[in-house]
């Protein structure tokens, strides 16, 4: 008796047309890994960077942030989260800036930070606002938005708007100033 190869030739057929292949994998590239178009950003430190600003030969401010990346279409540094330290003269830390993130240009003629912001002198004055600019030109801080200030003495204070020294030690709330205050002598030079 002789069979028919026909069902055998059909059912190999059927079952290697119906077997699966899946495509060969192949790493996709990460975004990091990308190189930039021309003119987008230079340089990006996802791991952690720490930024040294000199003026002259004095050391005057130091930023650490965990992502940090250059942008040379604007010129700007931007940074997610800021922690900046400023000094004085002598090398003492003056005035600290946390925030959730922050720009500066590539000269640090000026530094944004917004979110969250927290910012302190080393007499113990502290400043929360929603954004803070400082203007080296001017060396001064400023914000147009709500703040609160705890004095060194621990009187707090609440307005719109705000006018400082680049170190805190000498600042104004601009406008609707409300809260308490047991020792006037605690307030800075220019309170209104």
């Amino acid at each position: 008796m002789r069979r028919n190869p026909l069902p055998y030739l059909l059912a190999t057929i059927f079952l290697v047309g119906c077997e699966t292949k899946s495509p060969p994998q192949v790493d996709a590239p990460s975004v990091d890994s990308i190189p930039p178009e021309p003119g987008q950003v230079e340089a990006r430190f996802t791991e952690g960077a720490v930024v040294d600003f000199w003026m002259s030969d004095t050391f005057a401010w130091q930023l650490r942030s965990s992502d940090l990346r250059q942008d040379m279409t604007r010129e700007r540094v931007w940074a997610k989260p800021v922690n900046l330290e400023s000094y004085d003269s002598k090398g003492r830390i003056s005035a600290h800036v946390v925030s959730d993130s922050g720009a500066m240009d590539r000269n640090m003629r000026f530094f944004r930070a917004w979110g969250h912001v927290i910012a302190s002198n080393k007499g113990g004055m502290e400043l929360r606002a929603d954004s803070i600019v400082f203007d080296k030109d001017a060396d001064r801080i400023h914000t147009a938005s709500r703040v609160r200030v705890k004095t060194e003495s621990g009187d707090v204070l609440t307005g719109r708007g705000f006018r400082s020294d680049a170190h805190l030690n000498h600042w104004e709330i601009l406008s609707d100033v409300k809260g308490s205050i047991r020792n006037l002598n605690s307030l800075p030079f220019g309170l209104k």
